[in-house]
């Protein structure tokens, strides 16, 4: 070790406690159990949603199957397992009504689940080792007994991304396991 070692930049410090890992510690790489499946984080997205509030979305794999793993932590934490859905899937109805309204509905009724609309938010997203920053509308519904969720991402005036999924507590992740350090 030289004498001016010292003022090297040290390798960025582990944020969690490695004998306590919990959904909020997730990470590119990552390894975790939801249900009876092992699951990778294979991206990682952050939205900013202004007002110095900021959300992740996890993009998960067990293999064969891709979702998504939204984390937001206003107060309480709120984690959605969702995956995506085909804009026509919606149907024909609310299809022709983003068509002439430029957004979607207040209320969308999909395989026999009706969802009211939730919050519309303006926002940014990127990739987490994406330098720029995607403008986005989301329109966020639940179903009556809040425990099923549909998003609608509005990137521009005709481009969408649609997603369902179900509200999951933060227990049902289990076994973290962080991507192995490079030394």
């Amino acid at each position: 070790m030289g004498i001016f070692d010292f003022l090297k930049k040290k390798k960025e410090e582990r944020h969690y406690d490695p004998t306590n890992i919990t959904v909020r510690d997730l990470g590119k790489g990552y390894i975790f159990e939801y249900g009876i499946e092992t699951w990778t984080v294979t991206a990682l997205f952050e939205y900013d949603w202004g007002n110095n509030y900021f959300t992740r979305e996890f993009v998960i794999k067990n293999g064969t199957i891709e979702k998504f793993l939204h984390i937001e932590d206003d107060g309480g934490l709120v984690v959605t397992l969702s995956e995506k859905v085909k804009l026509r899937k919606l149907g024909e109805d609310v299809c022709d009504y983003m068509e002439s309204n430029q957004k979607p509905p207040k209320k969308i009724n999909y395989k026999g689940v009706t969802y009211y609309l939730d919050e519309k938010t303006p926002g940014y997203s990127k990739e987490i080792d994406a330098a720029n920053w995607e403008e986005l509308v989301s329109y966020n519904y639940l179903d009556e007994e809040e425990e099923k969720t549909l998003s609608i991402e509005q990137y521009d005036d005709e481009e969408f991304e649609v997603s369902k999924g179900i509200i999951i507590k933060e227990i049902e992740i289990s076994n973290i396991l962080p991507v192995a350090d490079n030394y």
